[in-house]
């Protein structure tokens, strides 16, 4: 699926005219008109998808993805599903950084014991 069908099909999902959404992530609904049809010529700003994600209350890493924004760092995680899954799922869920710590050293000493 590309990023502007999944834009499209979550917009109707949501009961929300191009114009609506337009209005709440503030473009132009032309510009939201060509994301969703694949004629924009460019893949919109990171800013813009997080704006989108939001609005729409979806995934903002799905999104990013499609739109190939995605460092080359980061795109062995998106490429195994269970890796995916769980890099989501602690993102939505941690929200203290002492937490984040923790998780960390928990790998760290588990790589130590390989």
């Amino acid at each position: 699926m590309k990023l502007g069908e999944r834009i499209r099909e979550l917009r109707k999902q949501k009961h929300l005219t191009q114009r609506q959404l337009a209005e709440l992530i503030g473009v132009d609904f032309t510009y939201l008109s060509k994301i969703e049809n694949g004629r924009l010529g460019y893949t919109p700003s990171t800013k813009t998808i997080h704006d989108l994600a939001n609005a729409l209350e979806a995934d903002e890493l799905e999104l990013l993805e499609l739109a190939g924004k995605i460092p080359p760092s980061m795109e062995r995680i998106f490429r195994d599903k269970e890796a995916s899954q769980f890099f989501r799922r602690a993102t939505q869920t941690i929200h203290n950084p002492q937490v984040w710590k923790e998780l960390l050293q928990y790998l760290e000493k588990r790589t130590e014991n390989e």
